[in-house]
């Protein structure tokens, strides 16, 4: 039998010790909760026309509210002022009139299906948990103003019907990162349906391979539905033009979907249905291809300039690739240093792509099943240890080099900020050096056109320690036309310079000489001369390597530099 309370009633400055359930009960006047305090379960089941007042009142355990309601309730106004929520369950309410949630503190709160069919205000609340509009409807205004979310809000599937009615100022979203990201998906993808798929199965439960499916199928679930979360926020922002702060959802959305593709990545196979053995194979290949592709360029954006959200950020990777660029180039230039490092490397050569191609291989076995990568990989890797072993050219070893370098400071920039900060500090350093001392460095094609400029000729400088006689002597043999018809005595110091411009334009021609200018070079020259053959060695091999890796850094600068010019203009006042 229906208990109906006729006149107001009021339970404030009450304290509750045991449950609180009222089911079957009807309420013709307003109900007060204020300043109250709910040490456990607070149930509202099946309460029709109900205006409910909770200021200031604090919820220890779960609070209940039309969970398991026949008939849409709440017909009058309804406000929660100043509450704290341990956990709330408001799933598939339906709101007729203003709803007031200013103020409170939410632990975890579920708003599921429901519709406000007035105005809803969330003023300054403050959501420690995860709060789920999923497939909420708003008819009217939707205030957020300066509510905080502490873990990833769910508005995927929501409902605006006057996106300009919707009140996003002030909210505050500074905790939202990728991990954000990815404790959403862990926390919540072992949902009913999830229970519901292995419960008394125990063939699936004892099946690794159909457990494993069945996690990342309710995995990239929840990633698609976050995406769709932030995607919905930032179209509102978008509709109100408030791109600022779109972009900053936007950045969310796509860490989201680097999330959605890194699960894909995981069961790729099972979403391509092909009859055809080879048809299959080479749809997953292409597949995974294109996703490995775009999963790199999230990360890369992600890590370097927070999706061209962060302008500093940017600028300290770039700083850091430049000042790596630099340190290398001076490091080529120490005596015996290409040698050295020649001779290491080719020692440990066939271990280390070993070693590479394992990791490789444990790699996209777990997040990319790119078969075709993996052959490559082994297939370049052993036409590389044939030709170190048939060449021994050091080149492409110092090459090499400079990709790990690469690679290896860009993962540490990556990783905790300690160590970001630690090589950020350095490289700044290194990078008001580079400015006073040689700014060339900052051109990206510097290296690539006019390589004699980023380094310090070891031959120019051995040739500079040799009297006029022998820098005349070498001008005669380096280049047949070069005639002085005094003595090297009387030799003018223009005249010595032009011999020695001469001599470092056809320095290549002392590698080949004839019998009888070999002679002359080692009767004039003795010791000096197989000193000067191995500078021009050395400066020949720097000077490749130079040209060869300011390609690549040319790339890498020219990318950091666009990244820092959209950076700078996204986050620009004038509207791009």
């Amino acid at each position: 039998k229906e208990v109906v309370f006729c006149k107001v009633v009021n339970f404030s400055f009450s304290i509750f010790d045991k449950n609180i359930n009222f089911s079957n009960v009807k309420f013709e006047d307003k109900l007060y909760f204020d300043k109250c305090q709910f040490k456990e379960k607070f149930e509202f089941f099946g309460i029709n026309n109900l205006k409910a007042e909770f200021n200031n009142s604090f919820f220890e355990k779960e609070v209940y509210f039309g969970k398991e309601i026949n008939d849409k309730n709440i017909e009058k106004s309804n406000s929660f002022g100043s509450c704290s929520f341990e956990y709330a369950n408001f799933s598939n309410c339906y709101f007729k009139n203003e709803v007031y949630f200013k103020n409170n503190d939410f632990k975890q709160v579920i708003f599921r299906n429901s519709k406000f069919n007035d105005n809803v205000y969330f003023n300054n609340a403050h959501f420690k948990d995860y709060v789920d509009f999923h497939e909420c409807e708003f008819e009217k205004t939707a205030s957020f103003y300066g509510v905080r979310f502490e873990k990833a809000p769910n508005f995927s599937a929501c409902y605006f019907k006057e996106p300009k009615a919707v009140n996003l100022i002030n909210v505050d979203i500074d905790k939202l990162d990728f991990r954000s990201a990815e404790d959403y998906i862990q926390d919540n993808y072992q949902d009913g349906n999830y229970k519901n798929a292995i419960k008394n199965n125990e063939k699936i439960q004892k099946d690794e391979k159909e457990l494993y499916r069945i996690e990342n199928e309710h995995k990239l679930r929840y990633a698609k539905n976050l995406k769709d979360s932030f995607r919905v926020i930032k179209d509102v922002l978008i509709n109100q033009n408030n791109t600022l702060e779109a972009q900053e959802w936007h950045k969310l959305e796509l860490y989201a979907k680097e999330k959605e593709i890194a699960i894909k990545a995981k069961s790729a196979i099972d979403v391509i249905d092909c009859k055809n053995a080879s048809a299959k194979f080479l749809k997953e290949e292409l597949y995974d291809f294109t996703e490995w592709i775009n999963f790199v360029l999230l990360f890369i954006y992600r890590n370097t300039s927070s999706h061209h959200t962060s302008f500093l950020k940017i600028l300290n990777f770039t700083v850091v690739m430049i000042a790596l660029y630099a340190s290398f180039v001076w490091w080529l230039q120490i005596n015996n240093t290409v040698q050295f490092v020649y001779e290491f490397i080719f020692i440990t050569a066939f271990r280390v792509i070993v070693i590479i191609a394992f990791l490789s291989y444990i790699t996209y076995e777990g997040a990319f099943k790119l078969r075709i990568f993996r052959f490559l990989l082994f297939l370049g890797m052993g036409c590389s240890i044939f030709l170190l072993f048939l060449f021994q050219d050091p080149e492409p070893i110092i090459i090499y080099c400079y990709i790990l370098l690469v690679s290896f400071l860009s993962w540490i920039f990556f990783s905790e900020k300690f160590s970001r900060f630690f090589v950020s500090t350095l490289a700044y350093i290194v990078f008001f050096v580079v400015l006073i001392a040689k700014p060339q460095f900052i051109n990206p094609f510097t290296g690539v056109f006019s390589s004699d400029k980023l380094y310090e000729s070891k031959f120019e400088k051995s040739l500079n320690d040799l009297n006029a006689s022998a820098i005349i002597n070498l001008a005669k043999i380096s280049f047949k036309e070069f005639n002085l018809h005094q003595e090297y005595k009387n030799i003018s110091f223009t005249e010595l310079n032009s011999a020695k411009t001469l001599i470092m334009a056809n320095k290549e021609n002392l590698l080949k000489l004839n019998d009888a200018n070999l002679n002359i070079a080692k009767e004039v020259l003795g010791e000096k001369y197989t000193e000067l053959l191995k500078t021009i060695n050395q400066d020949k091999i720097t000077e490749d390597t130079i040209k060869s890796t300011s390609v690549l850094y040319s790339i890498i600068l020219l990318l950091c530099i666009f990244s820092l010019q959209k950076t700078a203009r996204k986050n620009s006042i004038v509207p791009s």
